[in-house]
């Protein structure tokens, strides 16, 4: 059986003097995207939108259990 599962992420555009604000989020992403690999899932689709206050990651996983 297959299973899909997304993630998305809300990152914000900012300007130099709050990037940290920036990379934390992107750093939250990451480990998201490592923790859904751990239990098996395969990252088969990214999608980013662009907006004027956030970056709209939506990033699409798939798994596929073993029927026996």
């Amino acid at each position: 059986m297959q299973h899909i599962d997304t993630l998305t992420t809300f990152v914000p555009v900012v300007g130099e003097d709050d990037m940290q604000r920036q990379l934390r989020k992107l750093g939250e992403r990451d480990e998201d995207i490592r923790s859904r690999t751990r239990m098996g899932y395969v990252l088969t689709h990214t999608a980013s939108i662009a907006g004027p206050q956030f970056t709209t990651f939506v990033d699409t996983f798939t798994r596929t259990d073993d029927e026996e």
